[in-house]
């Protein structure tokens, strides 16, 4: 499983409504945001850019995935472009010599224009002209290699160019304070579906790191990611794979559980994980969107729709039919508060709450599922939709990224 924060607005996809935190009392995370996945922000702050709302997303939060509002700039052209251009040289070179995998996310920065893209045992690539060049992360000096497949992006709502980023298949969580420039391994945890961070904590020293494909595992740090605590065994016995952590505060924090064997959904702590109660039975995949009014919403495996709350996690309802699952590119939240999700055959767009669901723009160049459109992200200050392409060879293709127009402010 891969996700990350993706974004379409201007906040993280957890942070906290404006003047609230997480739990609705203070002013913890809540700020400037990264793409979905997932809108994705870090975790009680923001993820992968995109609205309030992991970054990372695009989880994003899928997490933090914003690009700021729009405003009345008009969007580009609605036909979908391939935008991958030298982004498989690139890979090349920074690959070791069996060459790059495939590309795992797409993330929008909050803020700006940037769309990151990571592509497995390549790194961390950028573009800030839509997809006409784009060039690689971590190239500075000491910058540690990301030596993994990207999982999931989570930035930090107050300074989007610190964020933290998680691999699978090799080192786990990397963390930059330089926009990137260069990365340090935090501790020595591998194998990690998605990262969280405690954005009401000002010195950002608790994080949660979910495992891959792995039950009653969830790595906890109180010290930055310096080092890690195995807490899963607090997780109900016989759930499924715990690799899904979103941090709402420092006490409450959401752990989503799905394929694999044992039980699916959603489990909640409210005592910083010393104990997990189970408050969903649905499996929800990728990261959850946060959005400005503090509503929750989370793609369900097996392309069921996605399910909502609007009390911090502690009840979920479920949306009409038509999200599909997706790993690298969950819902996202517009400057106009529309949401945008990935279906079978367009990105589709709710305005009301997922209760109904709307095609917009063109018919996708692949259809929405993995091995084909793996996920999405928007950025709102372009009006610029991204998606990337996955075959499932493991190989990074020359058609990976392309990009259509879409206005925020028709929908």
């Amino acid at each position: 499983m891969l996700l990350a924060l993706w974004g379409c607005g201007s906040e993280p996809d957890n942070a906290a409504p404006a003047g609230a935190g997480a739990s609705g009392q203070g002013s913890g995370g809540s700020v400037s945001p990264a793409g979905g996945s997932s809108g994705s922000a870090g975790s009680g702050g923001a993820a992968a850019g995109s609205t309030a709302g992991g970054t990372s997303s695009a989880g994003t939060s899928p997490g933090g995935q914003g690009s700021g509002a729009g405003g009345s700039t008009p969007a580009p052209d609605t036909k979908w472009l391939n935008v991958t251009s030298n982004l498989p040289e690139l890979a090349g070179q920074a690959a070791g010599a069996e060459g790059p995998g495939d590309l795992t996310f797409l993330s929008v920065q909050p803020g700006t224009s940037r769309v990151i893209a990571g592509i497995g045992d390549a790194g961390l690539f950028a573009t800030t002209d839509s997809g006409k060049t784009w060039s690689k992360l971590g190239s500075g000096s000491g910058s540690a290699p990301l030596r993994h497949r990207p999982s999931s992006i989570v930035y930090d709502p107050e300074d989007a160019t610190r964020f933290w980023e998680s691999g699978i298949y090799g080192d786990g969580i990397f963390r930059t304070v330089d926009d990137g420039v260069t990365f340090e391994r935090l501790g020595d945890i591998s194998h990690n579906d998605a990262v969280s961070v405690d954005f009401t904590d000002p010195a950002r020293q608790l994080l949660v790191a979910g495992p891959h494909e792995a039950t009653q595992k969830l790595f906890k740090s109180t010290n930055g990611g310096t080092s890690w605590e195995d807490i899963g065994a607090k997780l109900p016995a016989g759930s499924s794979f715990s690799t899904l952590p979103f941090i709402l505060d420092t006490a409450n924090w959401l752990v989503g559980s799905a394929q694999g064997p044992g039980t699916w959904g959603v489990f909640r702590t409210a005592d910083g994980g010393q104990s997990f109660a189970s408050v969903s039975e649905e499996g929800p995949v990728g990261w959850p969107l946060r959005t400005t009014d503090g509503a929750l919403y989370w793609v369900l495996a097996g392309d069921k729709g996605l399910i909502a709350s609007t009390d911090e996690g502690m009840t979920w309802t479920k949306s009409a039919a038509g999200p599909v699952q997706t790993f690298s590119g969950g819902p996202c939240e517009t400057p106009n508060g529309s949401i945008l999700a990935l279906g079978s055959t367009h990105v589709l767009a709710s305005s009301d709450q997922g209760k109904t669901w709307q095609e917009v723009g063109e018919p996708l160049p692949f259809p929405g599922g993995n091995c084909k459109t793996y996920g999405f992200a928007y950025a709102a200050s372009t009006k610029t939709l991204f998606i990337n392409h996955n075959d499932c060879s493991g190989k990074l293709t020359t058609d990976a990224v392309w990009s259509s127009g879409l206005d925020y402010e028709l929908l």
